[in-house]
């Protein structure tokens, strides 16, 4: 008989332990919110532990590593005054946690080892026109959230995205117009950074309040940080329904057409790449079941940039389903499964990589008191390129404990 890994052991014990820890009763409900006049936050202070049986992703020398984190949360907004012309408040809402990292195989990580987020937004109406303004930022430092990062224990990556909405109502009939950019930043691998400039026009038709079909029409540009790869332009059309599609059934599905233009250069003239689209995102509840909820995403794209390194364009294909499943008003497990093909389709010059990343995770998470929440998760991620030494497997468990005042 085959000898289990002693990692693999290791990370079974420490599952063992912590969901028998997760599945103790509960004495107490919800946390708290702080008023104070115009301000509405949380404020907490969050603990962890990771423990990962490959934190290099290393295909051929793997290492393992625990981790321990700490760090303060807030979450809330800002009421302003004087109100909106339509009457609604003026209000900013926010959310942000930073932790620091200590790491037995390298100490403390360089800033940020856990991931930082700040969102901003901003809802209004001017006259007829429902409006948003809305900005959100995110840091992240683990390799295996990245389709770059294989064989190192650090990817820092920044995205900031900007984005104004504006939706009208005619009756069944309504129209949204939308302004985004998207900006990414990676230090370590300026070949993956971008600037994303799109305007979309949305028309759609109501068959009741909360389900509609829809003809999305987007124009884009894409800047890429790397001076030798290929800027480009492109346009997309799809046609979708979105909504309460039953009493048990919600979600979008849509399906289009895209394009893309990529610049010419000195080297390479005009090259132009064309696709089908598509995405389903769907969540499910059992009417014999209430408790448990089924979801499942699908997506097609081809012509996505920056997800791959030395590649103008890729195409990807991504399928990911959970369960989320409420065993009693303080504990849910919600077990996932992601599969993620991204093909390099460059017309000319990349490397023609082809990567097929899959990952299983389960995670659960309660209520222990008042004040007092906590989380398990264990993820197993395996990445398969057709290039040599870009390919690794990794087994992870994080426990968090979160505390708001």
């Amino acid at each position: 008989m085959k000898r289990l890994p002693t990692s693999f052991v290791r990370l079974g014990g420490i599952a063992l332990v912590a969901v028998l820890w997760m599945l103790t009763p509960a004495t107490a409900v919800f946390g708290q919110t702080v008023k104070a006049g115009i301000f509405e936050f949380t404020l907490g202070l969050t603990a962890g532990a990771t423990y990962t049986d490959n934190s290099n992703t290393s295909e051929t020398n793997p290492r393992g590593d625990l981790e321990l984190s700490f760090g303060p949360t807030v979450s809330g907004g800002i009421v302003l005054a004087p109100q909106l012309p339509g009457g609604e408040e003026l209000r900013l809402l926010l959310s942000a946690s930073f932790s620091l990292t200590y790491s037995l195989e390298e100490g403390v990580r360089k800033q940020f080892s856990s991931p930082i987020n700040v969102s901003v937004a901003l809802p209004f109406r001017i006259g007829q026109w429902y409006c948003s303004a809305s900005d959100g930022f995110s840091f992240r430092n683990d390799p295996v959230e990245t389709t770059f990062g294989f064989g190192r224990t650090e990817a820092p990556v920044y995205d900031n995205r900007a984005a104004i909405t504006a939706t009208r109502l005619y009756g069944r009939l309504g129209t949204t117009y939308a302004i985004q950019r998207t900006d990414k930043l990676a230090p370590d691998d300026p070949d993956v950074e971008e600037t994303i400039h799109s305007f979309s026009f949305t028309p759609a038709f109501y068959f009741r309040e909360n389900y509609s079909i829809f003809l999305r029409n987007t124009i884009a540009t894409t800047e890429l940080g790397d001076p030798t790869r290929r800027d480009q332009w492109g346009w997309s059309t799809d046609i979708g329904v979105s909504g309460q599609i039953t009493p048990n059934l919600s979600g979008t599905l849509s399906m289009g057409w895209s394009h893309s233009t990529l610049e010419a250069t000195a080297t390479n003239g005009v090259d132009n790449v064309d696709g089908i689209g598509s995405s389903i995102a769907l969540n499910y509840t059992n009417p014999l079941r209430p408790n448990t909820t089924h979801s499942i995403s699908f997506f097609r794209s081809p012509g996505v940039t920056a997800t791959l390194k030395e590649s103008d364009i890729q195409e990807v294909v991504g399928v990911t389903y959970s369960l989320a499943h409420r065993l009693n008003r303080f504990v849910t497990i919600a077990p996932t499964v992601t599969w993620l093909n991204t093909k390099d389709i460059s017309p000319s010059g990349g490397t023609g990589e082809n990567v097929d990343v899959i990952s299983v995770g389960f995670g659960t998470s309660r209520t222990f008191s008042r004040h007092c929440s906590g989380s398990f998760n264990y993820r197993y991620q395996t990445r398969s390129s057709n290039l040599p030494g870009q390919s690794y497997d990794v087994n992870e468990i994080t426990l968090r404990l979160v505390y708001s005042f």
